[in-house]
């Protein structure tokens, strides 16, 4: 009898299976199965991925999923850990985790998967009923693939669980599936954003069945300048019209209505005692000026109380009172918000407690549909010709200073009559300038001297804030970092913050620099732009799949003044450079007085949201800055 072609490998698999710890079973997840566009700029595939939400009342949901995905290389490790955060009202059971190799066969953990179980603390965070249940794989070997499954039940939440696939930059996904079941008791909402398949709806005498799926969905690149993942993927929320947390009753098909819940959830929370609103009367008295007034009461609140995250039962949503803040010196954004709004009613100021969706990737909250899209609260304080902005959870954040953790975006400020979506203020072009003046003095060999005074505004003031939270000695490393000219060595600098409504951070510096002038024969070339050249695009994809998303303008002006070398002079003082596009502006000016020359450079980018086809223009206009920002000087010898 012929022996078969299949008999030697299929022998070698069972016997290599069963002395490695693998499983008989069936063969699931290979990743030669995986169509080869998934893998173009993929860490991971998402193999399968299948949510049943079920919603039986607003107080009793079910969510069973099962997810399945395959790590390709080292970069999408984190890919692979599961984690469920619940809490007295998030319950999750029936965690199972199984293993496969590339070659899809099941294989065994050496000592199982444990499933780890801890409170889920952040940092600054004194108390939590919050926990998370995680796992993590731990495998070395790629590719791999994981799939978990388990079991998720909801009571007495504002908001269900809904879909959202694409949860990473190059993940591709194979399938993903999410089913929506409502019985009639329920009075659910949803709402699509970015759906190119129609949801597929049953309907029966009982209830209601909705179900979105995407298929073959290849891994979207880390693109520079990009819109928030959440903004351009596919998305699906799902929220209650009515509800009932603890009691707290309310209806939700209006922002209104949304924030008159909020509003009983914070009634009666401003019960500062007898004792501290003397004291608050007496720091205002004699003060007619009500916006001195609110600074004043403003850093009162900062200098006394700290950030810790308090998160318990209801107090996800509600705050504490303002007499235990007052009393323990602490809160959580909620409760520092409601605190400084009760110093400001007893200053006889009103003042609006307001929900933002916080974080420096500005995501976009919906306004067609009310429902809690929110993660931080902040105060807004309408004057009668302004508005005051109130950051109340940070020690060190400027008065009436949002910055890029909560500017230009829509809030929910909240009064007597309920909630209402408004705009934060933007960060214009000139409250973002940053500039540079630098001198420097050269010898005949090329080298010298640098004396630099740096100021930083807006979004790259609020860069500059890990520098001033730093010691003396990580201060100099971060800033040494920070200066990227050849041969040089920091000899002094110091940073001062100055902390207006405008905030900005003054840095000056001074540098011995080595061998900057390149000498080629009886002549040195000298680059002008020594401080802030942008050496290299920002744009480098090959074809852009997502639009253009400039978030925070751009505004730098810088002026280098040479002192040139005794011996030499300048052969040519080359022409001015001006480059106009609907992207922004970029000039740059060389004049000659005596022996210095001055190179003044200022470069804008607009804020604004470019669409895809119009990618090759924008990284045409960045390419002519980067080889401006090369041009270079020829230093003769006098003989």
């Amino acid at each position: 009898m012929k022996t078969s072609y299949f008999l030697v490998p299929f022998f070698l698999i069972v016997l290599f299976a069963n002395s490695t710890g693998f499983c008989a079973g069936d063969i699931k997840y290979r990743v030669v199965d995986i169509p080869k566009p998934l893998l173009k700029d993929a860490k991971a595939v998402v193999r399968n991925e299948e949510i049943e939400v079920y919603i039986k009342s607003n107080s009793d949901v079910v969510e069973k999923v099962k997810y399945a995905i395959t790590i390709l290389n080292k970069n999408g490790e984190r890919n692979a850990t599961f984690m469920q955060p619940y809490d007295k009202n998030v319950k999750v059971s029936g965690i199972k985790a199984r293993l496969y190799n590339e070659s899809g066969v099941e294989f065994k953990k050496k000592g199982g998967f444990d499933v780890l179980d801890y409170a889920m603390i952040s940092e600054g965070t004194t108390y939590a009923d919050n926990r998370v249940k995680a796992m993590i794989p731990e495998q070395y070997e790629f590719p791999y693939t994981v799939e978990y499954t388990y079991e998720v039940t909801y009571s007495g939440v504002i908001q269900f669980p809904g879909w959202h696939p694409v949860v990473d930059n190059n993940v591709s996904i194979e399938k993903s599936k999410y089913s929506l079941i409502m019985s009639k008791q329920a009075n659910c909402r949803y709402y699509e954003q970015n759906i190119k398949s129609k949801v597929l709806i049953e309907k029966t005498a009982e209830r209601e069945n909705y179900t979105w799926e995407l298929t073959d969905m290849v891994a979207l690149a880390d693109e520079n300048f990009s819109p928030a993942l959440f903004d351009i993927t596919p998305v699906v929320l799902i929220a209650p019209l009515t509800v009932n947390v603890d009691g707290y009753t309310g209806n939700f098909e209006s922002w209104a209505n949304f924030g008159l819940w909020i509003n009983k959830l914070n009634q009666d929370r401003n019960n500062l005692d007898d004792l501290t609103k003397v004291k608050i009367k007496k720091m205002t008295e004699g003060m007619t000026d009500d916006r001195a007034k609110i600074r004043k009461l403003y850093e009162y609140m900062q200098n006394k109380t700290r950030y810790v995250s308090i998160q318990v039962g209801i107090g996800g949503f509600q705050p504490f009172d303002a007499e235990t803040v007052d009393r323990l010196s602490y809160g959580d954004c909620k409760a520092l918000s409601n605190y400084m709004k009760s110093i400001l009613e007893v200053a006889g100021i009103s003042s609006r407690y307001t929900l933002v969706l916080a974080g420096e990737e500005n995501p976009t909250i919906h306004p067609d549909f009310p429902s809690n899209q929110f993660n931080h609260a902040i105060l807004c304080v309408p004057l009668a010709n302004d508005t005051v902005w109130l950051e109340c959870t940070s020690q060190r954040t400027p008065f009436n200073y949002l910055g890029t953790f909560t500017a230009d975006r829509k809030v929910l400020v909240i009064d007597e009559n309920g909630g209402k979506l408004i705009n934060t203020p933007s960060l214009d072009l000139e409250s973002n300038l940053e500039s540079r003046n630098v001198k420097v003095t050269l010898d005949p060999t090329g080298s010298g001297f640098v004396d630099a005074k740096n100021i930083f505004r807006g979004a790259t003031y609020d860069t500059y804030i890990p520098i001033l939270l730093s010691d003396q000695a990580d201060r100099k490393k971060m800033v040494t970092r920070r200066i990227h000219i050849p041969n040089f060595e920091l000899d002094n600098f110091t940073i001062q913050e100055t902390k207006d409504e405008n905030p900005f951070v003054t840095e000056q510096l001074t540098m011995t620099i080595t061998s900057y002038g390149t000498k080629v024969g009886e002549k040195m070339m000298l680059c002008l732009n020594m401080m802030n050249k942008l050496s290299e695009s920002p744009f480098q994809s090959e074809s852009r799949k997502s639009v253009i998303s400039i978030k925070w303008p751009v505004y730098e002006v810088d002026t280098v003044i040479y002192e040139l070398p005794k011996g030499y002079t300048l052969e040519k003082i080359p022409a001015k450079i001006k480059l106009q596009s609907e992207f922004g502006e970029f000039t740059t000016e060389v004049t000659k007085s005596g022996s210095s020359l001055q190179y003044i450079r200022t470069f804008k980018i607009f804020k604004a949201e470019h669409p895809v086809e119009r990618y090759d223009e924008i990284v045409t206009f960045i390419d002519k800055i980067v080889t401006a920002d090369e041009n270079k000087v020829i230093l003769t010898k006098v003989m």
